[in-house]
């Protein structure tokens, strides 16, 4: 399904986000097959790292989302609140008008 292949496509772009990252910081030799014993702890140490942060950031998001969606719905509905006052106070009768017209009214 669609949302498969965007969450497939975001995993993918961090993947290699993380792994351009952690090579230009710790592969200094590219004239050898192996990596060195430094590289490779290096590589190691910086992949946990960028993971770390990654699922912190993503359970930070998925902790806060909620909050900040319901603080924009909640302000969408007092602009709404305060359209529809504005519009009676100029005398149209708002109670028979469909969400379209009062948006095109406002």
């Amino acid at each position: 399904d669609a949302e498969g292949l965007k969450n497939f496509k975001d995993f993918l772009s961090t993947y290699n986000k993380i792994s351009e990252s952690c090579f230009n910081t710790c592969i200094i030799n590219l004239n050898a097959r192996k990596l060195t014993s430094e590289e490779e702890t290096c590589t190691d140490v910086c992949v946990t790292k960028q993971m770390n942060f990654n699922n912190k950031a993503v359970s930070v998001y998925i902790e806060e989302q909620p909050k900040i969606s319901e603080k924009r719905m909640r302000e969408a509905e007092e602009e709404a609140d305060r359209t529809i006052a504005r519009l009676k106070e100029q005398g149209i009768d708002v109670d028979n008008l469909s969400p379209q017209e009062v948006a095109a009214a406002a």
